[in-house]
């Protein structure tokens, strides 16, 4: 079996609220090798035309990760991405195609403010469809329209957008409704990711082994090998 792929992880250090040093970055990049991780996305949060983001020292950071783990021979490899939030002005990025994606994918890992409305959602997925996105929904779980019955499956149904679910969701208790509710999105093959959303190694640490084992145990090791790329 190979190692695991975690799509969301805030791992690249002085970037965002993240780790704030190269030795806490180290840390998380061993925490990811002794986790199975194998391939690891570093998403820092993007506010495209209202936070100016230093693309050029996230790029130089996460190089000094890849050499890490050169330098330590762990079979981990790092991929650029980012956690876009949506805004009102994201439509003038994304019509000249400058959103930043997951490895140059063309998969926009896309977070909302919780509290968004069905209506909101899907209008903002069906425009960043318009324009060539294939949008990740970053940790559906946090927003409340997708629990009202059959909504996340309406939603899949009109938009071509993968829906990503954190770890710790399925780790921790959120609430009987709420844990009823995504139960039910795992039954039904809604969800595409698990990924850990990581930020450091204390409280919001890396959790794919233990979430796989949740995974399996409950869905079947097919629909696991599958949520956490892992075969």
């Amino acid at each position: 079996m190979n190692g695991f792929t975690d799509i969301h992880a805030h791992f690249v250090y002085g970037i965002d609220d993240g780790p704030q040093t190269r030795k806490e970055m180290e840390s998380m990049l061993d925490a990811a090798n002794m986790d199975g991780i194998t391939s690891w996305f570093a998403t820092p949060h993007v506010i495209p035309g209202m936070r100016p983001f230093p693309l050029a020292l996230f790029q130089e950071r996460l190089e000094e990760g890849r050499q890490y783990c050169r330098q330590k021979r762990y079979p981990l490899k790092l991929y650029d991405g980012a956690e876009v939030l949506f805004t009102p002005l994201l439509e003038r990025y994304a019509s000249e195609h400058c959103l930043p994606t997951l490895a140059q994918s063309g998969h926009l890992l896309l977070e909302f403010v919780p509290d968004i409305s069905f209506g909101e959602l899907r209008k903002a997925l069906e425009k960043l469809e318009h324009y060539g996105y294939v949008t990740v929904l970053a940790h559906a779980e946090r927003y409340e329209c997708l629990f009202r019955p059959g909504a996340l499956r309406r939603l899949k149904e009109v938009c071509d957008i993968r829906c990503q679910i954190n770890c710790n969701s399925l780790l921790t208790k959120r609430g009987i409704m709420r844990d009823l509710g995504i139960h039910r999105w795992f039954k039904e093959e809604l969800v595409d990711f698990v990924a850990t959303d990581a930020h450091n190694c204390g409280s919001r640490p890396l959790c794919m082994r233990a979430t796989y084992d949740v995974l399996k145990r409950r869905y079947g090791r097919i629909y696991a090998q599958k949520l956490t790329g892992c075969y």
